[in-house]
């Protein structure tokens, strides 16, 4: 098996890392890679979850159903991200969404027992694992607030906020497309846009193409 170890090691969990590292504790006998076309399901809820996905192409998008049977979008994972990793520890572990592929998307699965071994082995990815938990409650409790929030322009800036932090400044090329930042923040795309001029227009940001910069940071919610 033929793995693309530097979109592999662009995860966080294998920051730190050399790749020789990398390859000392994973044993890729027990992985296994898969590509799937685009609008392919490759989760479905409630389904049993063995294994941590790492993308490593393509781009792939978290969905809950409601009661009408609509598709939400709840997150978009993209190479550099995995998903099933806050599940390692559980106790009959089931997957809490459907994931669907937006694009062509290659996915590498390294099993829990695998998983297990490679905190055990090192010390630098133990950290990196705690971190990552960590950082998805993090995430987590981001959404609550955004949630709190009725109006577009709180729950945007509380999303730009967010940005501004993981690019460590205040001008960065946006990481969504609107209709995905729409999907996170929960209102429609045009919201998102007549909001993000109605910003523009205030002063506060600056948008050219997908270059993004915040003009006023003190004003935004952090």
């Amino acid at each position: 098996m033929i793995i693309n170890m530097k979109n592999l090691m662009k995860n966080s969990m294998f920051q730190n890392m050399s790749e020789e590292e990398l390859k000392s504790i994973l044993d890729l006998g027990t992985c296994v890679q898969e590509t799937y076309e685009k609008d392919t399901l490759v989760i479905e809820e409630n389904e049993d979850c063995d294994t941590i996905g790492f993308v490593l192409e393509g781009t792939l998008t978290i969905q809950q159903y409601g009661l009408s049977g609509d598709a939400l979008t709840i997150n978009v994972f993209r190479h550099g991200d995995c998903f099933g990793a806050p599940l390692l520890f559980t106790s009959k572990a089931k997957y809490p969404f459907t994931l669907v592929t937006s694009t062509k998307s290659t996915v590498l699965f390294i099993p829990f027992v695998q998983m297990r071994t490679m905190l055990e082995k090192s010390r630098t990815f133990n950290t990196n694992y705690l971190t990552f938990l960590s950082n998805h409650i993090f995430i987590l409790k981001n959404k609550i607030k955004i949630l709190a929030h009725n109006d577009v322009r709180s729950r945007l800036m509380i999303y730009l906020s967010r940005e501004i932090e993981a690019a460590g400044t205040t001008k960065f090329r946006m990481r969504h497309k609107k209709t995905e930042i729409g999907e996170i923040i929960k209102v429609a795309r045009p919201s998102v846009s007549r909001e993000l001029s109605n910003m523009e227009r205030d002063g506060l940001l600056q948008i050219k193409g997908s270059e993004v910069t915040i003009l006023a940071p003190e004003d935004f919610i952090i």
